[in-house]
């Protein structure tokens, strides 16, 4: 498709994509903001998830460097659940290709519901960091579950991944919200290298949008990734509820639509 940045189509990316990165940064789920801008500016359907994962790419390698400098990841977790992700999100990513959405959908339209009850009723949910209370198998089990099962998420559909990779990592390896989102952006980019690349080669992206979403993706990824530091799980508690409850009004819309 022709895509021109010096447009108003590409203003509305670029403020677009900047929100998105702030999003991505403290509690993920920037694609819920960014994959609709896309279609609604007129992206065909089958361009938009193959756009969108190689727009967010430099985003989000630039928030993983502001949590491994700060030490806000949790590295032995990190590092097991990355090499799954890759898989996870190449599978994923060809999953996509051949298979319909809805089905999908449907699953999530269950699971949302009973996720957002779980952590309303633990208000200390992601507060401390419990990890040392899980054996040694306990978490390398539960690593590799987040980066198999949420790294084909990543690539199938995209939106929330980075949401669910967080509440993985709170829930199963008792992180505390802010290193689970460090651990977030690590997997996540382990997961994006994977899913980018096979559409990439597919065809399925439109590069000069890339481009112009990249540059300010980063800006919004590195001042969120500061926010979330600073002010910790009082401010990615809330965020992280907003971007559940988006994604399951966005699922009743598609299915209803």
């Amino acid at each position: 498709m022709e895509f021109s940045v010096f447009s108003a189509t590409g203003l509305i990316l670029a403020v677009t994509f900047f929100f998105s990165g702030v999003i991505d940064a403290v509690c993920g789920g920037g694609g819920l903001l960014s994959m609709p801008m896309y279609l609604a500016v007129g992206f065909p359907p089958h361009m938009v998830t193959g756009t969108n994962q190689c727009s967010i790419f430099f985003g989000g390698a630039t928030s993983l460097i502001r949590y491994a400098k700060a030490d806000r990841i949790h590295w032995p977790t990190a590092w097991l659940a990355g090499p799954l992700a890759v898989l996870g999100a190449f599978l994923g990513a060809r999953l996509n290709l051949i298979m319909p959405e809805r089905v999908l959908e449907i699953i999530m339209l269950v699971l949302l519901p009973v996720v957002t009850l779980v952590i309303l009723l633990k208000p200390a949910f992601g507060t401390e960091n419990r990890v040392s209370e899980l054996t040694r198998r306990q978490y390398i089990l539960a690593s590799l579950f987040i980066g198999l099962v949420i790294g084909g998420y990543q690539g199938f559909y995209g939106a929330g991944s980075g949401t669910f990779f967080m509440l993985g990592y709170a829930l199963l390896c008792k992180l505390d919200l802010t290193t689970a989102s460090g651990n977030t952006k690590f997997v996540a980019f382990c997961a994006n290298l994977a899913s980018a690349a096979t559409f990439a080669l597919s065809g399925a992206v439109v590069w000069p949008a890339v481009l112009l979403a990249t540059v300010t993706n980063v800006a919004g990824s590195y001042i969120g990734a500061g926010l979330a530091m600073k002010k910790g799980a009082k401010l990615i508690r809330p965020m992280f509820l907003g971007v559940l409850a988006v994604l399951f009004v966005r699922l009743v819309m598609g299915m209803v639509g």
